[in-house]
């Protein structure tokens, strides 16, 4: 029985032949806890590092050998062309429905023929320990109130295009960004403040209360921007323990 599909940079697995075999079963994350074992003393001393570990997620898959590919080398080398990154991506497994998986190939995909046409085969992927909401993969307009459904604080992305002082209020606590030149982007679970990219740093462009990056909490949120501005925009990143 064929379980579901995988979409992956904004292609379907069916456009390779393959297909996620069932069942299909998600990896569930772990506390990250330290033990130490004393002379002496029964029971280890338990530390929390107050994180979740990631998982190795598999899949399995059946695949149907598409005739444009020749081979069945052909066909592992283009399924690893697009699933290979250098960084977390979207990871969509239809069956998850409102939710998808942040991560990256950790095993290159494992192809056993059965005959010329189809093939049982395998790859892993290295994910974060949240599952997120899949409406906000893309940026969307800000709302004055944004209510949380989720049961564990979200750490959002915003984008603005403006200038000068800007000021983010998020639940009565205020973001101040000095000398905006145009475009900013907010990222609170990189925790990182830039331009157009990750290398175009303005984190000293920040008086945030404590040196904290804005969250989003379960219930109702207020969220205004002061300021000189065309464009305000963010991911809301309302995620779920796996």
């Amino acid at each position: 029985m064929l379980a579901n599909k995988l979409i992956v940079k904004n292609k379907s697995s069916t456009d390779y032949g393959v297909f996620i075999q069932y069942p299909f079963t998600l990896v569930n994350t772990l506390p990250e806890i330290t033990a130490v074992q004393i002379p002496g003393h029964s029971g280890d001393l338990l530390t929390n590092n107050t994180r979740f570990q990631n998982v190795t997620q598999t899949l399995n898959l059946y695949i149907e050998k598409p005739q444009e590919y020749e081979t069945w080398s052909s066909l592992s080398m283009a399924i690893q062309d697009w699933l290979y990154s250098f960084d977390y991506q979207p990871i969509i497994i239809s069956s998850l429905n409102d939710y998808y998986l942040e991560g990256y190939m950790s095993q290159a995909p494992v192809i056993t023929p059965q005959d010329d046409m189809v093939a049982t085969g395998s790859v892993a992927f290295n994910c974060k320990p949240y599952l997120k909401r899949i409406d906000d993969i893309d940026f969307r307009s800000v709302p004055s109130t944004v209510i949380g459904i989720e049961t564990i604080n979200a750490k959002p992305i915003f984008h603005i295009k403006g200038s000068g002082v800007l000021t983010l209020t998020v639940n009565g606590q205020k973001y101040v960004l000095n000398g905006v030149d145009d475009e900013i982007f907010i990222d609170g679970e990189k925790e990182w403040i830039y331009k157009h990219d990750l290398n175009q740093n303005r984190m000293p462009l920040a008086q945030f209360p404590n040196n904290d990056f804005p969250e989003l909490v379960p219930g109702k949120n207020t969220i205004s921007l002061s300021g000189k501005y065309s464009l305000f925009e963010y991911k809301p990143n309302w995620r779920r323990l796996i």
